[in-house]
């Protein structure tokens, strides 16, 4: 059985259009963005508490978890707590480069136990077109900023607002997939 610990409609997603069938479970973890911590450092500590997280309700399969966040001028940049908070993101992020940090952790779980593991992140840099607050409040009214790093949803066609990627798309949506099936074939 795969075990998919993610509220993710994204990571759901993804996942879906690999044809691999999975069982959701909400991590037991509250994400804390230590502003101590490097991003790659960030991530790959909260995926892997994640991950973590629920192995007592696993006697066997693999589990995957995973956390993304946004950096920009030194700052990680997580999901915003208001609609205010994602204007104010947004407003920084428009017209400039970002990086988005994807930590993954995959486990193959054999009689209760972690055998084989790996943890590792991966980044992609975005570039969003300029906006003014306007363009913002409008972008909010086709897309829900609240449940994403840097309060914009790159995967959504209704989306539109980034002029450019370096790197892997589906990092940036939250499951870096050449790498993720680079390492989920080491691991069985």
């Amino acid at each position: 059985m795969f075990y998919l610990v993610s509220t993710s409609p994204r990571r759901k997603k993804i996942l879906k259009s690999l044809r691999i069938r999975f069982r959701a479970l909400t991590p037991g973890y509250e994400e804390k963005n230590s502003s101590k911590s490097t991003p790659s450092g960030l991530v790959k500590k909260h995926a892997l508490a994640k991950a973590r997280s629920v192995l007592e309700k696993i006697t066997a399969g693999t589990v995957l978890a995973a956390d993304t966040i946004v950096y920009f001028r030194r700052k990680i940049i997580g999901k915003p707590k208001s609609m205010k908070e994602a204007a104010r993101i947004l407003a920084r992020l428009q017209g400039n480069w970002h990086t988005v940090y994807t930590g993954v952790a995959i486990f193959k779980i054999r009689k209760g136990r972690v055998g084989k593991k790996v943890i590792y992140c991966e980044k992609t840099k975005v570039h969003l077109e300029k906006m003014t607050r306007r363009d913002i409040l409008a972008y909010f009214k086709r897309v829900d900023p609240l449940d994403k790093a840097g309060a914009y949803a790159i995967q959504s066609k209704r989306s539109a607002i980034v002029d450019s990627v370096k790197g892997s798309l589906s990092n940036a949506v939250g499951l870096p997939l050449e790498s993720f099936k680079k390492y989920l074939s080491m691991i069985k």
